[in-house]
C-alpha cells in the first residue's frame, strides 16, 4: 500500500466514514449501464407497431430513460473525515472543508438523494448530490443525516 495514500486518508487519525451508499450508487449505476446496452442493442431488434402514438411514447420513455441515466451518473461518493469531505467520482476524492457547506437539501422518505450546496465551487461545481445509506422514515421526514450534516457544519449559527 502507497504510503502516501495511507497519509491522505488517515489524515485526522481516524478513518473516514461514508455518508453515501456504495450499494445504492453503484446498484443504480449498472441499472443504467444495462438499460442502456437493452436500448441500444437489443430493442432495435424488434418490430415497432406500426401505430404513430406508440412510436411517439417509445421515444417519450426512452428520453426519460436516458435523462434519469444521465442524472444516476452525476452522484457522488461522500465520506465524514474529521472536519472534511472527501468527495469521489470513480477517481481520486478531493477535500472540502465543512465550513464551506452552505446548505444541505433533500434526504426525504430516507431514500432520496442529499444535496450539498458550497460557498465556492469545488472541483465538482458549486452543488453535489449523493444516495445516503436507506433509512426507514416517512416519506415527509428527512433523512437523519441531513440534520447530522447541518449540525456539523454548523449551518445555524453562520450568517450567510
Amino acid at each position: 500500500m502507497d504510503a502516501d495514500k495511507v497519509a491522505r486518508i488517515c489524515e485526522n487519525e481516524t478513518m473516514p466514514r461514508r455518508l453515501s451508499s456504495s450499494f445504492q450508487t453503484w446498484t443504480a449505476r449498472i441499472a443504467a449501464i444495462g438499460g442502456i446496452v437493452l436500448a441500444v442493442f437489443w430493442f432495435p431488434r424488434f418490430p415497432l407497431p406500426a401505430s404513430n402514438a406508440f412510436k411517439v411514447l417509445f421515444v417519450l420513455w426512452l428520453l426519460g430513460f436516458l435523462y434519469g441515466c444521465i442524472r444516476t451518473f452525476g452522484f457522488k461518493t461522500v465520506e465524514l473525515d474529521g472536519n472534511d469531505l472527501l468527495i469521489s467520482n470513480f477517481g481520486e476524492p478531493i477535500r472540502v472543508p465543512l465550513d464551506t457547506i452552505s446548505a444541505v437539501k433533500g434526504g426525504l422518505g430516507g431514500k432520496n438523494p442529499i444535496k450539498l450546496e458550497f460557498r465556492i465551487a469545488t472541483d465538482f461545481g458549486e452543488s453535489i448530490k449523493f444516495l445516503p445509506m436507506p433509512r426507514s422514515t416517512w416519506p415527509w421526514q428527512r433523512h437523519p443525516l441531513v440534520e447530522e450534516l447541518e449540525g456539523l457544519c454548523r449551518l445555524g449559527d453562520r450568517p450567510l
